[in-house]
C-alpha cells in the first residue's frame, strides 16, 4: 500500500500526465467517482485541453483559436483539478515503485495512483540533411501547427517579392499530412506531398478510392506523388530546401512537413520498466505492469477485436473510451468494466470530399473476405464481409449512415437477417431486426421494464 514519503514533494491522490483526450476525460471521470480526492494533471503543452484534430481547421480559416478549447475557462478551478502545464511540467522520470514522479522544472510529485496519458509523438524519418535542416515542422499540436502557419505565410510574402511561387513539401500521405496539405494550400502557392507507400493514405483507403480522393486534391492544387519520398534534404542559404527524391527527381520547397506517422509516447514508463509491445501493454483494466501506473490513449497496445492483432490505435473516440476506462478502474468504481478491444473508425474530410472507414479495408485476399464495392460519379463504397458479418467499410463521398455500417460490425449483426440490398440502398433502423432495434433505440432505457414501460413479472 502506497504511502506518501517525509519529503517536501508535492503529494496528490491522483496524478494525469497528459491533457488532451484519454487525459481530461480520465479527470472528468475520477472526479464524478471520487468527489473528494485530490487530482493533478500535468502537460508539457501550456494549454488547457484543445480539440487536436481541429488545428487543421485553426490554420485553413475554419475555425477559431476561441473555438478549439475542450472545456471553458473554470473547467479546472470547478472540478478542484490541479493542475502544472508548460515546458518545466514535462515529466523525466517515473519511479514506480516509489511513486514519484519528477519534472523538468525540478518539482517531484508524490502520487497514489498514475495515468498516462502521453498520447503519440512524430517519427522524424532518418532522410539525410532533415534533422539540421531549418523550416522544418511536424503538425501535431498547436503550437507545431502555429509554428508552420507562420512560417508558410512568410514564406510565400518572400517568394511573391522574388516573384516566383511559394511551396509546401509535405513528407508523408496519411491523415495528419494531408490534413497538413489541405490547411497550408491555403496559404501557399503550392503544395506537394510526398508517400512511400504505393496509394495515398495507406492505412484507411484502398487503391481505387485512393485515386479518387487523389484527383479531389489536385483540383486545390496539391500534388501527391505515391511511391516517392525523399532521399535526401539540402538547404540553401537562402533558406530554401532542396530535395533530391527517391525517383531520381529533384525538387525546391520552401517550408517542409514532415507527417511519416507516429509513435506512443512510451518512453517515460518504458524507462521506469514498464513492458512495451507496440505500445505500452495494459491489463482489461488498463495498468501498465507497472504497479498504480495506468495508460490510456495512444500510448497504449490496444487488441484489435476484429483479427485479434495488437498495436496502438491513435484515435480521438478511442482514447475518450479509454480515459473513461481508466479513471473508473483508478478509482475502484463499481461501474468500471474491462477494456477488451476496439477497431478503428475513422471520419474526416479534405475540401468537398468526406471520408469514413471502419473496420478490415484491405483485408488479405487468402483470409475468406468477400467485397462488395460501389463506384460511380466520384463516390465510392466498399464492404468487407466475413462468414456473413460486416467486418470494414469505406464510405467516400457518400456519409450517410455510416453509424448504421459501424453498428453492424460493432454488433455482430448477421447480414442474412438484413435486406439483400443493404450496402445499395439507404438502410434505416428498420432494416434491423426487432431485437437489434429496440437496443439500438432503447440504449439508456430502464433495466428491468419491459417494452411498454411496466415493470417486468419476476
Amino acid at each position: 500500500m502506497w504511502k506518501a514519503g517525509a519529503s517536501m514533494a508535492q503529494t496528490v491522490d491522483y496524478l494525469i500526465i497528459g491533457n488532451s483526450a484519454a487525459g481530461i476525460t480520465a479527470a472528468e471521470t475520477l472526479r464524478a467517482a471520487d468527489p473528494a480526492s485530490s487530482i493533478l494533471m500535468v502537460s508539457d503543452e501550456p494549454y488547457s485541453a484543445y480539440g487536436r484534430p481541429l488545428i487543421s481547421y485553426l490554420v485553413e480559416g475554419k475555425t477559431t483559436e476561441d473555438a478549439i478549447w475542450l472545456k471553458d475557462d473554470g473547467f479546472y478551478e470547478r472540478l478542484d483539478i490541479q493542475t502544472s502545464f508548460g515546458a518545466d511540467a514535462k515529466a523525466v522520470k517515473l519511479d514506480a515503485n516509489a511513486h514519484q514522479v519528477h519534472l523538468l522544472g525540478g518539482e517531484m510529485i508524490e502520487y497514489g495512483t498514475c495515468l498516462l496519458a502521453t498520447g503519440s509523438a512524430p517519427f522524424v524519418p532518418p532522410i539525410p540533411g532533415l534533422e539540421e535542416a531549418s523550416g522544418v515542422f511536424p503538425f501535431m499540436t498547436l503550437d507545431d501547427a502555429k509554428a508552420a502557419w507562420t512560417a508558410v505565410e512568410a514564406a510565400t510574402e518572400k517568394a511573391h517579392a522574388a516573384q516566383r511561387k511559394s511551396r509546401v513539401v509535405v513528407i508523408g500521405a496519411g491523415l495528419i499530412g494531408l490534413k497538413a496539405a489541405e490547411a497550408l494550400s491555403y496559404h501557399a502557392d503550392e503544395v506537394l506531398v510526398l508517400e512511400l507507400a504505393p496509394r495515398i493514405l495507406p492505412a484507411v483507403l484502398d487503391g481505387e478510392g485512393a485515386s479518387i480522393l487523389q484527383e479531389t486534391l489536385i483540383s486545390h492544387g496539391i500534388t501527391c506523388l505515391p511511391g516517392v519520398s525523399a532521399e535526401r534534404v539540402q538547404q540553401s542559404t537562402e533558406g530554401m530546401h532542396h530535395l533530391l527524391l527517391t525517383n531520381g527527381e529533384e525538387v525546391d520547397g520552401d517550408v517542409i512537413i514532415t507527417a511519416v506517422g507516429v509513435r506512443p509516447n512510451s518512453g517515460l514508463a518504458v524507462e521506469a520498466g514498464a513492458e512495451q509491445g507496440r505500445g505500452l501493454i495494459v491489463d482489461a483494466c488498463l495498468q501498465t505492469t507497472l504497479p498504480d501506473v495506468y495508460a490510456a490513449g495512444d500510448v497504449v497496445q490496444v487488441r484489435d477485436v476484429l483479427d485479434g492483432s495488437l498495436h496502438p490505435l491513435a484515435l480521438w473516440p478511442n482514447a475518450m473510451r479509454q480515459g473513461k476506462c481508466a479513471g473508473l478502474h483508478m478509482a475502484g468504481s463499481n461501474e468500471a468494466e474491462p477494456f477488451l478491444g476496439s477497431f478503428a473508425v475513422n471520419a474526416v474530410d479534405f475540401f468537398d470530399a468526406s471520408l469514413l472507414t471502419a473496420g478490415a479495408i484491405n483485408p488479405p485476399e487468402d483470409g475468406g473476405y468477400e467485397q462488395t464495392v460501389i463506384a460511380q460519379d466520384g463516390v465510392y463504397a466498399k464492404f468487407v464481409v466475413k462468414e456473413g458479418l460486416l467486418c470494414g467499410y469505406i464510405l467516400l463521398n457518400r456519409p450517410s449512415n455510416a453509424g448504421i455500417y459501424t453498428a453492424l460490425i460493432e454488433n455482430r449483426i448477421p447480414l442474412d437477417t438484413l435486406s439483400p440490398d443493404i450496402f445499395q440502398d439507404i438502410p434505416l433502423n428498420l432494416d434491423f431486426p426487432l431485437e437489434q432495434r429496440w437496443e439500438r433505440l432503447h440504449k439508456c432505457y430502464p433495466e428491468g421494464l419491459d417494452a411498454r414501460g411496466w415493470k417486468e413479472e419476476s
